[in-house]
């Protein structure tokens, strides 16, 4: 009778390990009464795995070292040792944890369910290594029979993918492991709290509007109140506010900041929500609502030492400068770049497999405050190196942007093509959407009284020479000149620069009056 108990209280932690009830697991756990040694191991191996999965890797060990010195079958031998290595991957201790499953995957028997879960945690410890390929090729062997393992791999994948900064098809593996997980017979709420998070992260940046409303739905229906994914909602709900304003729902974007700064769990946090709603405001053009905002996100940021920062809140300087130059404040805008040159780049340049991105960022931001010096030929150089790496990344929001400043500032044509592009889904009152109709319908770029003097005698047909006797300089000078006209106006030719110069009426071609002779 008690070895039926015994069987029945295991046969009950090991389904609600299944459904994805880690707690209820845990407890049923400590209801068994083991008093042979297979069920000891079964018991410390269950309660072992599901400490890993809470995140309790210390725990997990704890259970471990209850079997010690317990023979164990070749099968649970291994399953220890992933146990083991996996525990010691979450607590920082990645090339040990590393070894253990190396060791461990060469023992097992391949295509087994224990061979495609060692594959996945050796993968993760490659991931937080640094070394993304060989993580995804681990990931990569885990077949789609292994359930939720299968699911957790590709959610992986998806992270390996953002952090070779491939974006598109971080957005695929992460879509995949959603997709999964609904034929799953276990359940496990981590993987699909991070596949939304991942998913909810990509599509503002990669303005994927159509997909929005089928993601939105899942996050709104999953349960975030569950132990450990609050700090995924957090992030979600940034994300959100972000997808509102592009789809026109200003009310909604003000509605997810203000949820993701009552719901963050930390200063930076609420400075990163801060940001968000002021950025919100600023896309409204309420500059009062906007610098206020800023106000109170500076000031909590005051308070923050920056070496306690987490990975995912390392751009926070970068948040609060960029949202801090547009309240003409350009000194303390490069006060906060220059803290992030000296305090987190380091860090981040040494951890990071995505590193153009984060300097993508930072200069796009430089660029503004240069702009505010009056230095446009150095915004306009900072502006372009960020957009070319922002636009091959696929990074769309943020190249975006950039690309409306570019064709402000340039008045080139391939700038406003990409705009045209990448916002086609996006509602008309997002506030790139309007910046984008005043530039089409706007004059063209600034010229100077040189350059329009230069202009005008170009569009009447005269040389560089001709020009340079006109205007008592060099004929190098003319022809920088010129060539800075062809930057702002995006043209390559004399022929072209003359013709924008007239269509957008800058300058008007007088004809000679004709003769009675003519």
């Amino acid at each position: 009778m008690h070895q039926a108990n015994q069987h029945a209280s295991l046969a009950r932690a090991l389904q609600a390990n299944d459904d994805g009830e880690f707690e209820t697991c845990l407890e049923l756990c400590d209801a068994v009464d083991a008093r042979d040694d297979a069920a000891k191991i079964e018991i410390a191996l269950l309660r072992a795995r599901t400490h890993v999965r809470l995140g309790r890797s210390d725990r997990a060990l704890d259970a471990l070292r209850d079997i010690a010195f317990t023979p164990l079958p070749l099968e649970a031998y291994l399953s220890a040792q992933l146990l083991t290595g996996a525990a010691y991957v979450r607590l920082g201790q990645k090339e040990r944890g590393e070894a253990i499953l190396s060791a461990a995957i060469g023992k097992a028997e391949s295509g087994s369910a224990l061979h495609s879960e060692l594959a996945l945690h050796l993968g993760i410890a490659k991931f937080r290594l640094g070394s993304y390929d060989e993580a995804d090729q681990l990931f990569a062997s885990v077949p789609v029979g292994a359930d939720v393992v299968h699911a957790n791999a590709l959610e992986y994948r998806g992270w390996a993918a953002q952090a070779r900064g491939d974006f598109e098809a971080a957005a695929r593996y992460f879509r995949d492991a959603l997709g999964a997980l609904a034929a799953c017979r276990r359940r496990d709420r981590f993987v699909e709290a991070k596949s939304l998070y991942g998913m909810s992260a990509l599509c503002p940046e990669l303005l994927l509007t159509q997909e929005w409303s089928m993601i939105e739905r899942r996050v709104q229906h999953f349960d975030w109140s569950a132990s450990g994914v609050k700090h995924w909602w957090f992030w979600v709900s940034i994300a959100a506010s972000l997808m509102c304003e592009t789809t026109g729902d200003t009310s909604g974007a003000r509605r997810w900041a203000r949820h993701a700064e009552r719901s963050a769990d930390n200063d930076g946090c609420r400075i990163v929500a801060l940001c968000r709603l002021a950025a919100v405001f600023r896309g409204l053009r309420e500059n009062n609502a906007h610098a206020d905002l800023v106000e109170l996100a500076r000031e909590a940021y005051a308070a923050l030492d920056l070496c306690d920062l987490g990975a995912d809140l390392q751009q926070l300087p970068l948040y609060l400068a960029e949202e801090v130059v547009y309240t003409h404040a350009p000194g303390d805008a490069e006060a906060l770049l220059a803290q992030y040159r000296e305090i987190i780049l380091p860090t981040v340049k040494s951890s990071s497999g995505d590193l153009d991105r984060y300097v993508a960022m930072e200069r796009s931001i430089e660029a503004v405050l240069l702009e505010a010096c009056g230095e446009t030929d150095e915004a306009v150089h900072a502006l372009t190196w960020s957009y070319d790496v922002l636009s091959k990344l696929g990074y769309r929001r943020r190249a975006t942007s950039i690309a409306l400043q570019l064709a402000r500032l340039t008045g080139a044509k391939r700038y406003v093509a990409y705009a045209e592009s990448t916002l086609r889904g996006a509602s008309p009152s997002f506030w790139m959407v309007r910046e984008l109709a005043e530039i089409r319908t706007g004059p063209g770029p600034t010229v100077t009284p040189t350059e329009l003097e230069i202009l005008g005698l170009l569009v009447h047909g005269k040389t560089y020479k001709e020009i340079a006797a006109a205007r008592c300089a060099s004929v190098k000078t003319v022809g920088n000149h010129v060539q800075t006209l062809f930057r702002k106006f995006g043209v390559h030719s004399r022929a072209e620069l003359a013709a924008e110069a007239i269509r957008r009426h800058i300058v008007i071609l007088h004809h000679p009056q004709r003769t009675a002779s003519d």
